[in-house]
């Protein structure tokens, strides 16, 4: 995806999220104005956010430094957890201290929009920052703001609930780290599946909204037409009247 494309994404996650749809339209018409439709294309299939993965895109420009240093600290901990339990089981402590903040600033973030922070959004936020941070290329779309679906929680942060201190489990062979890898790719696969999922509504509900704008325009121009019909009607008819009424009027007699 090029700069220019990831820019306008950026803009149009940081606006307030009832403009969304608004905004990206006149995006979309603008680049097609210039000639870029390529890039508009991309911009019309992007789906409205929902109120949570919103609040997580706002982060990015609430808290750059904690993103930043939050995406550090999971990917220190995916690192070191097998080689090294000790410093995993710091990291991870740091991490999830780290991932209630964030969270927290994403909940105001909500709450000073009007939308309700509930537990099940918080939820839908915690596990969409963890599940970015820890794939490189959505870290990156985390940290600049451009995150385009909420994420399920990837499978191994199951050892993020270890107490500090705690030996990690090795298993041998190398299974460990398979499963670790079949885990993040089922995430991943859950993921664009919602994402996919997530686009097909937001177009189902646009769809909807053209339908009914379409259907308030075609009533206004039946109105329209009545009361032009109307407008006629009465204007022939003040017409005929006035008729009338002259050849009522007597002539002067000449003298």
């Amino acid at each position: 995806m090029s700069a220019d494309v990831n820019r306008h994404i950026e803009e149009l996650f940081a606006a307030p999220l009832k403009e969304f749809t608004s905004a990206r339209n006149a995006k979309v018409a603008a680049l097609n104005a210039a000639g870029h439709g390529a890039e508009a294309q991309l911009l019309e299939r992007l789906g409205k956010p929902t109120v949570s993965l919103w609040a997580v895109n706002q982060l990015a420009r609430l808290a750059t430094k904690q993103v930043s240093h939050f995406v550090d600290l999971v990917q220190q901990a995916r690192r070191n957890q097998l080689r090294d339990p000790r410093a995993a089981a710091e990291a991870l402590q740091a991490q999830r201290a780290e991932l209630t903040t964030l969270s927290k600033l994403a909940a105001q973030a909500m709450t000073k929009a009007a939308y309700r922070a509930s537990s099940a959004a918080l939820g839908r936020i915690s596990n969409t920052l963890l599940a970015a941070a820890v794939d490189r290329h959505l870290a990156e779309d985390l940290q600049h703001g451009r995150l385009s679906a909420e994420l399920p929680a990837p499978g191994f942060e199951v050892l993020a609930g270890v107490s500090a201190g705690a030996d990690l489990k090795v298993l041998p062979g190398g299974r460990a780290s398979r499963r670790v890898s079949e885990e993040t790719q089922q995430a991943r696969e859950r993921a664009e599946r919602e994402r996919l999922a997530q686009q097909a509504e937001a177009a189902r509900r646009e769809a909807i909204e053209r339908a009914e704008a379409a259907e308030r325009a075609g009533q206004e121009v039946r109105d329209l037409k009545r009361q032009l019909a109307e407008a006629q009607r009465r204007f022939l008819a003040a017409q005929r009247e006035a008729a009338a009424a002259a050849k009522r009027i007597p002539r002067p007699t000449s003298r």
